[in-house]
């Protein structure tokens, strides 16, 4: 196994892979961030947070309904259980819940992320992230834990 760590300035990047005998290498990548997180690329977003998020792209997301603030696009909105909803073929949607966790999912095509807060995203596909002056590689999954200090 081998275990990487860079640093800069608010953030640290660890990254760990293994060589294992029949499923070839897997890789996991941690960053940990202060200040906004952003990322862009195609697949899957899990984030769970406190704060205000920016979701866009093409595809679909599970979100709260109550702590939507602005959707826009085209699609449709399907009601779930657990007060959340369904946006397919979304466009954007702000999120906002500065005093309690919340929870939402995006996958699809030209996702962007915007999280100002605090938080964990877990993105698996490809793309980049930026957090502080952070720049790294979302490929083919990454782990980031974000805080923002106003916020804290």
């Amino acid at each position: 196994m081998s275990l990487r760590k860079i640093k800069g300035k608010g953030w640290s990047v660890l990254a760990a892979s293994a060589v294992l005998c029949i499923a070839g290498i897997a890789s996991a990548v941690l960053i940990e961030g202060r200040g906004e997180l952003a990322a862009a690329g195609d697949g899957l977003a899990v984030v769970t947070m406190r704060g205000v998020a920016n979701i866009a792209g093409l595809g679909i997301a599970i979100v709260p309904e109550r702590k939507i603030e602005e959707l826009d696009g085209q699609g449709r909105v399907t009601p779930l259980d657990g007060g959340r909803v369904l946006l397919e073929g979304f466009g954007r949607v702000v999120l906002a819940s500065p005093n309690e966790v919340m929870r939402f999912k995006a996958a699809g095509a030209r996702l962007r992320l915007r999280a100002r807060g605090a938080g964990v995203a877990r993105l698996k596909g490809h793309g980049r992230i930026w957090t502080d002056d952070a720049d790294a590689p979302w490929n083919p999954d990454v782990d980031v834990e974000f805080s923002d200090p106003s916020t804290d």
